[in-house]
């Protein structure tokens, strides 16, 4: 993927990383942990399914739920799980400070991209899919309410996701391209969403009859 960089994106990026993987603190980690836990339907005796899906590291993956609510990883739907796109859409494209919202122009200019469409950097869905893990991980500790992340334990997870989107950008680049760019367009569909319901707040508002309610 190439994206059109300067110093400050590179820096924006890096200090999202550089800040949140070491010992993975902070709000996308305790987003994390109370999306994925309600998305996969992980209740408090949930110790074994946590660990499988670690394990294989499945959790990135858009999930089929059978008619008991068990979650089935659609294999050909990597990092296009709800969580990961929700959690996107919160942290890196939420406000005007955002680093979405700041450099939104360098994500227009995509090479290698057949639809010429936005695509998300892989630091961010590498993070992301890191925080997923962060959550599962303490769910299969049996989510103590005191819970130390410690060292450096979680950068591997994210190194492993970096050489994953890396290889997959090296052995199948359209199929990369693609993909990067449905989450891009995941995450803006959430924005929409999200205006959209404001909008009818809007309008349910100016329909209230706020003078003639009783007090």
């Amino acid at each position: 993927m190439q994206i059109k960089t300067n110093d400050a994106y590179a820096s924006a990026l890096a200090t999202l990383v550089e800040a949140q993987v070491p010992l993975f603190r902070g709000d996308l980690k305790d987003d994390a942990c109370g999306q994925v836990a309600a998305y996969l339907r992980l209740g408090s005796n949930s110790i074994a399914s946590s660990k499988a899906f670690i394990e294989d590291h499945s959790y990135h993956y858009f999930m089929q739920f059978s008619d008991n609510n068990v979650p089935k990883p659609v294999q050909h739907k990597p990092y296009l799980g709800d969580p990961m796109v929700h959690l996107m859409k919160g942290r890196y494209f939420n406000g005007l400070k955002s680093v979405g919202t700041t450099f939104a122009q360098k994500f227009t200019n995509i090479a290698k991209n057949k639809a010429n469409q936005p695509e998300v950097p892989i630091p961010m869905v590498a993070l992301t899919s890191t925080s997923v893990y962060t959550a599962l991980f303490w769910k299969s500790q049996g989510s103590p309410s005191k819970f130390n992340f410690m060292g450096n334990q979680f950068s591997e997870v994210y190194v492993f996701h970096v050489q994953f989107l890396e290889d997959l950008k090296a052995n199948a680049p359209q199929k990369f391209h693609k993909l990067m760019v449905d989450i891009f367009a995941a995450i803006q569909d959430l924005m929409h969403t999200k205006k959209a319901v404001a909008d009818l707040t809007t309008n349910a508002l100016a329909f209230l009859d706020l003078n003639g309610m009783e007090e």
